[in-house]
């Protein structure tokens, strides 16, 4: 019935860690990134507001922020079965995606 070349998504991971790296990061994910996700959330939430009045204080908050992205980068990286060495390299670009709408009134 059907013969041909597919070009459908891979199966396989991006990075060269293997099954050892998943559990690693699996491992991380639950006992460390969850944890400091949520310390870094409640602390976020408390000071964001205070930005508004003191524009320095926004560095403090973007780092927690990433803290609070902690546990999207360790499950990227355990899907993608990263090292430790490929992790470092993307954590700059790993963000978790987001989708913003603007809407704009007529008047």
């Amino acid at each position: 019935m059907g013969s041909g070349d597919g070009s459908g998504g891979s199966t396989e991971s991006t990075g060269t860690g293997g099954i050892l790296w998943q559990i690693i990061w699996l491992i991380l994910l639950v006992l460390a990134a969850v944890w400091v996700s949520w310390f870094c959330a409640w602390w976020y939430t408390l000071l964001i507001p205070f930005t508004v009045c003191l524009p320095p204080l926004a560095a403090v908050t973007d780092v927690l922020l990433r803290g609070v992205q902690l546990t999207f980068v360790c499950a990227k990286n355990l899907i993608e079965a990263n090292t430790f060495a490929e992790a470092w390299n993307t954590y700059p670009s790993a963000v978790p995606p987001t989708v913003l709408v603007v809407t704009q009134s007529s008047g």
